[in-house]
């Protein structure tokens, strides 16, 4: 078959088509075959936000304009002096493939931020929530209005624009949002597809309905060829209204993509990365920042698992190389040893002082389990996530606490009484997911602690070099806590291209 590399020369693409599987219903597997194609990735290919991610093999990387004329920064005056107010102006020339051509406005991007409110979009919803003024509110609005699923298309539309948010508005060639606090990366999430323009035709359908399936105005390189329908099949070809002087991101490879239900014993193309890293190149493994998923113990609401002192003997105890080597034979391209709970890669993340060997330290091991009553035929029940990945990574913290006699019962984490529960972070974005990580897997902190309080500092800090000295500060903090102990990192095939096309324009 024809290479990455020769399909990406020239602006039309070469004759010899794409050929992906599609999405399975429901979302992709944790590890899909390696010519499935997500979701996001086709997504990207039609639409467009103010920022995203370039396809490359550097993944720390950071947002670039897309959509917008430039990054909004103090110094250009996109961003007010105490960080609250931005102004992102939307870039000349971006056209939707509709009935009549029309250029891509503030306005469509304010109405695709306005369609988080529908459940489909519900996980990013804490975030854009939490970060402009008002928006939470709407949230509320929104769930008092319609429930669930209930209400119909002219309904939608109408909410949305006669609720005002305060914090989010479009005047003339620009978006502006007024924030709850400063937010160094507020660029972050306005890069995931869940930011996505849209086009005043979907204020006409309700959201993953048959009807806006079909009516699927495109801003990005390609189009719908062959109309999609939820469940089917569908065809890409080029968007004659795409310019690419106006995309800095993406870029026309072939001049038909198709993405079919069943292979059919035809040729298919590798997709694990397709559009999202570098289309002829693979990332390399072991650089982990956007594309790596993290593994941590966590107490369980069982009796041992409670105790601090449990985790600290087997944050010493764990043998995590040898876990490491056992989960990159499972099948992950890259596994590194993680002893903080910033994910290598991620802003702060640094070096732990003091931190048990990579191989563990067995006497002293041995004497802290003694301690908390675990030798020779101790039995510790695990709440495990349901995947492949996770099984994997507790097929191995198994294996290495044998060495010590002790049994690991692995059970689901809906289970009554586990001890101790494995969490599986896969950033929900690529660049700077520390305010994901906070929300989905460190404990809630019901008093300001000290690491609580130095996250907040850093989610507030504009400066870089502000921000990464507060979460070095969180981390080594969050670390000797121990509600957390970290285990390892793997970089498993698809989880930088998930990271970086997150979000599905649905809604």
């Amino acid at each position: 078959m024809t290479t990455l590399d020769e399909r990406e020369r020239g602006n039309s693409g070469p004759a010899v088509p794409l050929r992906f599987l599609g999405p399975v219903d429901g979302g992709l597997p944790d590890e899909p075959p390696s010519h499935v194609v997500g979701t996001g990735q086709i997504l990207r290919l039609l639409t467009r936000q103010l920022f995203a991610y370039p396809a490359t093999t550097d993944p720390s990387d950071r947002p670039v304009p897309d959509a917008a004329v430039a990054l909004p920064t103090v110094g250009n005056g996109g961003v007010s002096a105490d960080g609250r107010t931005w102004r992102v102006r939307v870039r000349r020339g971006v056209r939707w493939d509709a009935a009549a051509a029309r250029e891509l406005t503030a306005g469509d991007v304010v109405r695709g931020l306005k369609r988080t409110a529908h459940p489909l979009a519900r996980s990013i919803r804490p975030y854009f929530g939490a970060m402009i003024e008002g928006m939470a509110d709407y949230y509320r609005a929104y769930d008092e209005a319609f429930g669930h699923w209930a209400g119909h298309a002219p309904a939608f539309a109408q909410f949305q624009q006669r609720t005002h948010i305060p914090g989010l508005w479009a005047e003339g060639d620009s978006v502006w949002l007024r924030l709850v606090e400063p937010a160094s990366d507020l660029v972050d999430l306005l890069a995931t597809g869940f930011a996505a323009a849209a086009p005043r035709e979907f204020d006409y359908h309700v959201p993953d309905s048959s009807q806006l399936y079909r009516c699927t105005p495109s801003s990005g390189p390609y189009r719908i060829a062959t109309r999609l329908t939820s469940g089917r099949g569908l065809v890409l070809e080029p968007n004659p209204w795409w310019d690419p002087a106006t995309d800095p991101v993406r870029r026309l490879v072939s001049g038909r993509i198709e993405v079919v239900a069943t292979a059919d014993g035809k040729p298919l193309s590798p997709a694990t990365g397709f559009g999202v890293l570098s289309w002829s190149v693979p990332s390399p493994p072991a650089r982990f920042v956007g594309r790596g998923c993290s593994y941590y113990l966590a107490a369980g609401p069982g009796r041992v698992g409670r105790a601090r002192a449990l985790r600290h003997a087997l944050s010493w105890a764990i043998d995590r190389a040898a876990l490491a080597d056992a989960v990159a034979g499972a099948g992950a391209e890259g596994v590194a040893v993680q002893h903080g709970v910033l994910q290598p890669g991620q802003r702060g993340a640094a070096h732990v002082a003091g931190a048990a060997p990579d191989v563990g330290d067995p006497d002293r091991a041995r004497h802290l389990l003694a301690d908390v009553g675990l030798g020779v035929g101790a039995r510790l029940t695990l709440g495990v996530p349901a995947g492949s990945r996770t099984a994997a990574v507790a097929t191995g913290l198994a294996a290495v606490l044998a060495r010590y006699g002790i049994d690991v019962v692995r059970v689901p984490t809906t289970a009554v009484g586990v001890d101790l529960v494995l969490h599986e972070w896969a950033p929900a974005w690529a660049g700077n997911a520390n305010r994901d990580l906070l929300h989905r897997v460190w404990p809630a902190d019901r008093v300001a602690t000290e690491p609580a309080r130095s996250a907040a500092e850093a989610l507030r800090a504009l400066e870089p070099e502000r921000a990464a000295t507060w979460w070095r500060r969180f981390d080594r903090l969050a670390t000797a806590d121990l509600r957390l102990v970290p285990l390892i990192v793997a970089a498993w095939p698809r989880a930088r291209a998930d990271a970086i096309a997150t979000g599905v324009a649905r809604w």
